[in-house]
């Protein structure tokens, strides 16, 4: 099954570190690449996440959906990945299962994720010989795909958790799925947490370093990332991981441009994987934990794994202390 990565810029200066033959009239389009004798794609809006949210949605899933067809159409894609604000902006790919000029299938990638933020977290915790049953946890965007995986898995292992996101109605859905010790949040509430979680589909950076406990450990998940190397730098008692990114096997010598050595976002695995097991079908909307347990022992299965912690794809191992 080839398949097709369908993504944005997170920034315009991106446009500068891809090579020229990528970059075409309306898309970004690499050659096809050969991964463990699975082909496919990596395409991209030539727009970045600020201006694909503040075009109206009509707009930009017709942006989208072009772009679909046009994998299907002229490379041969069965299978597409929603990268970035692509999903959000298509109901968690649920809206271009339902367009009738694309007939083939949609993964958002969110899945894997969410299973590698979750060992993370774990990991990053362990080298910091620190117990979630000891500490206050936040997760910033925990109604959204990401994060609803996230808050299920993660606050019954805290101590005490705040579930944050912007639509209360939406907040008290989400507490009838959980179980554990938490509260929720319409308010950026991250200052009392040990850890902190962004998981959010905002096109900015939101934390500051008003919002961050001294000492305290935040995953990013999100895309574009949700603290800036500015915040990072100034406060250099915290701990920034990456949240997104998976260790690539060796037999895989792939190096994309923007995405740190040997590494690869987890969202892409994800669907590279489901290629590989030729599985014809669709993973949008909620996430399925049972399916997320199954990322997990595909990537076992094809060596793609969480070997090194990274900040903005720097190895941080030497620095945690």
């Amino acid at each position: 099954m080839k398949f097709a990565i369908l993504g944005h810029l997170d920034y315009e200066s991106r446009l500068k570190e891809l090579p020229k033959n990528w970059i075409k009239e309306d898309l970004i389009i690499s050659p096809e690449f050969d991964f463990l004798r699975t082909k496919g794609y990596f395409l991209a809006l030539k727009l970045t996440a600020q201006q694909l949210m503040t075009m109206s949605k009509e707009e930009a899933r017709q942006l989208i959906v072009d772009a679909a067809v046009f994998a299907q159409n002229e490379l041969d894609v069965e299978l597409v990945q929603l990268g970035g604000l692509t999903t959000s902006v298509t109901s968690g790919g649920e809206w271009l299962t339902e367009q009738k000029n694309y007939s083939g299938f949609v993964n958002h990638g969110d899945s894997y994720t969410a299973a590698v933020a979750c060992q993370t977290v774990l990991k990053t915790l362990n080298m910091l010989n620190k117990k979630p049953s000891e500490l206050k946890l936040a997760i910033v965007g925990a109604y959204g795909i990401i994060g609803e995986a996230l808050s299920k898995i993660l606050v019954p292992e805290f101590a005490y958790s705040i579930l944050i996101g912007r639509q209360k109605e939406k907040l008290q859905e989400l507490t009838k799925r959980l179980k554990g010790d938490f509260t929720t949040s319409t308010n950026l509430e991250t200052k009392s947490a040990d850890v902190v979680i962004t998981a959010t589909s905002h096109h900015t950076a939101l934390l500051t370093t008003n919002h961050l406990k001294k000492q305290s450990i935040i995953v990013d998940v999100s895309q574009p990332v949700n603290l800036s190397k500015e915040v990072c730098e100034s406060r250099t008692d915290i701990c920034r991981v990456d949240g997104g990114y998976v260790d690539l096997p060796e037999t895989i010598p792939l190096k994309m441009p923007g995405m740190p050595k040997g590494k690869l976002f987890s969202c892409i695995v994800e669907v590279i994987m489901q290629a590989m097991e030729d599985e014809r079908r669709h993973h949008v909307g909620s996430i399925d934990l049972k399916y997320l347990r199954q990322t997990e022992r595909r990537a076992e299965k094809y060596g793609f794994n969480l070997k090194t912690l990274t900040n903005f794809g720097i190895p941080i191992a030497q620095q945690i202390r």
